[in-house]
């Protein structure tokens, strides 16, 4: 009766054990999903003389950069940002990545 009793114990701890390992594991997958979709801090100062319209073409939305002012537009890698004119995308100005994150990026250099 007590090797029953030891083998049941022992069996219960295994498993116990095993699940917390997979509650980890799936936890830590999550935070890695979540990191890689963190959106980039792309700035755009329009140094041009008009206001200009653009359209991230990942997410979808639309910015009014006025003249001579810094517009922060969060946008995933690979995202790409035109020109919006007339309802429709027109020139493709970048294609964000990493090393942008933070920098001020010059619309006429663009």
């Amino acid at each position: 009766m007590k090797k029953y009793l030891l083998s049941i114990g022992i069996s219960i701890l295994v498993l116990s054990i095993s699940t917390i390992s997979v509650s980890f594991s799936a936890a830590n997958e999550t935070e890695a999903y979540i990191a890689s979709e963190a959106k980039l801090e792309i700035k755009i100062k329009n140094d041009t003389d008009d206001e200009v319209s653009v359209i991230n073409d990942g997410s979808g939305g639309t910015y009014r950069l006025s003249k001579n002012v810094v517009t922060t537009l969060k946008m995933e890698a690979g995202d790409k940002l035109y020109t919006y004119v007339k309802g429709k995308n027109d020139v493709l100005l970048l294609t964000a990545s990493a090393n942008m994150e933070g920098k001020v990026q010059l619309l006429s250099k663009l």
